[in-house]
């Protein structure tokens, strides 16, 4: 958790240094979402928006899209200690995480594990691609919100909507490609592989 912060750290000291009203403009927006469990079902709506906006680094899919996107979400409450799957788990939706704290535990590989992040996509690469779940999901909060689409959800999206769906398979690429530029700079500086 302290490499998240100090990431986060790092990247707003380049944002400030580049353009500080940008940091500005995002502190700004980012205090407009609470991340407790007592949210209206709107206040609900709108963080889920706002997440939805900020993966959408393309720009290309418009707020009136987004509302239509959020329609193939379902709204689901998890509380302290509920398993949300299973690692090599059949994929069958994604969730995005709009309040609480989730963990993603890696089973087989020595419990190695991480809290996923407010406005994160999850289960996203199971759901396009029908791959088994890659980790285990645990609630670590006394309560947890996520919008969840599911894989038929998805599939009725691809049909009457490809631009949306379109969206999601975006999100994957952008993930990928995340991890796959972490594992990159791992080895780089280490000469070895990550565990």
């Amino acid at each position: 958790q302290t490499l998240d912060f100090a990431l986060a750290l790092s990247e707003n000291a380049l944002i400030a240094h580049h353009d500080p009203t940008l940091l500005r403009q995002l502190m700004r927006t980012a205090s407009e979402v609470r991340v407790t469990t007592d949210m209206s079902e709107a206040e609900e709506q709108n963080a889920a928006l706002y997440y939805l906006e900020q993966i959408n680094s393309r720009n290309d899919v418009s707020r009136e899209e987004m509302v239509n996107l959020l329609s193939y979400f379902d709204r689901e409450v998890y509380k302290k200690g509920d398993l949300l799957w299973k690692q090599g788990s059949h994929s069958d939706c994604a969730k995005l995480i709009i309040s609480g704290k989730l963990i993603a535990m890696l089973e087989n590989e020595a419990g190695s594990s991480e809290i996923v992040q407010l406005g994160r996509l999850v289960g996203e690469l199971g759901l396009v691609a029908g791959a088994n779940r890659m980790n285990s999901l645990y609630c670590e909060s006394d309560s947890c919100i996520t919008y969840s689409i599911t894989r038929d959800s998805f599939e009725e999206m691809t049909r009457s909507d490809p631009k949306l769906a379109r969206f999601i398979d975006l999100i994957c690429i952008d993930y990928l490609l995340d991890r796959v530029q972490h594992v990159s700079n791992r080895i780089f500086e280490t000469r070895c592989l990550p565990i």
